[in-house]
């Protein structure tokens, strides 16, 4: 995991990520877990909820879109560290798979943020026909790149117990991705009831595609 913490950019993110920024990223956290629409969520909105002027936001952001992708990606990336260093806790790929799962559930607003920025087989920041973001070819490529390094150590376990006869590396990571996602949107619209059999569903599910 050094390798990834290297980099995945988090490193930096801590030493260039001033207070007012987090400011503003949990603000965005606290006002869409709250239900707020991304597409009507204005400045004004975002510093109120901050306790900061809308000058002072400006002084670190150029636009209402940046506030939110970054918001997105710090969040993503530092719910994605924390769940990872669970993981390694873990000894076989299945206490690993559901150590995943769990974080999900005991954290589901958390979640919510992530899954902002995850469309299943890997596509990023789906926000809706308003395209409140934009991003570009650069970015897109970087957060493709980012999931597959993400998906291959995370997968690497897996092959540690020969688990999967699949080697492709990309259909491995959708098929990964594919299951995450189903759980994750099944938190937040499924029966709290079915939960567990829902892990023990998505998780057979990886190994029936990987097999």
């Amino acid at each position: 995991m050094d390798q990834l913490n290297k980099n995945n950019g988090k490193e930096t993110a801590a030493k260039e990520t001033t207070d007012k920024e987090i400011l503003i990223f949990q603000a965005i956290t606290d006002l869409i877990n709250e239900g707020s629409d991304l597409t009507k969520m204005k400045v004004g909105d975002i510093t109120a909820r901050a306790g900061i002027g809308k000058g002072t936001a400006y002084e670190y952001f150029s636009s209402k879109e940046e506030m939110i992708e970054k918001a997105l990606k710090y969040s993503m990336v530092s719910n994605i560290m924390n769940v990872m260093e669970l993981i390694e806790k873990e000894e076989s790929f299945r206490d690993k798979f559901f150590c995943l799962l769990n974080y999900m559930e005991d954290h589901k607003d958390k979640v919510r943020m992530v899954m902002w920025m995850f469309r299943i087989k890997g596509q990023m920041m789906d926000f809706s026909a308003e395209n409140i973001c934009d991003v570009s070819e650069e970015e897109a490529q970087d957060a493709i790149q980012y999931i597959t390094m993400l998906g291959t150590w995370f997968l690497s376990f897996a092959d540690k117990e020969n688990l999967f006869t699949e080697q492709n590396t990309n259909f491995r990571i959708s098929a990964l991705l594919s299951q995450v996602v189903q759980f994750g949107m099944y938190l937040h619209f499924g029966n709290p009831d079915e939960i567990e059999s829902v892990k023990e569903f998505v998780y057979e599910g990886l190994i029936k595609q990987l097999n």
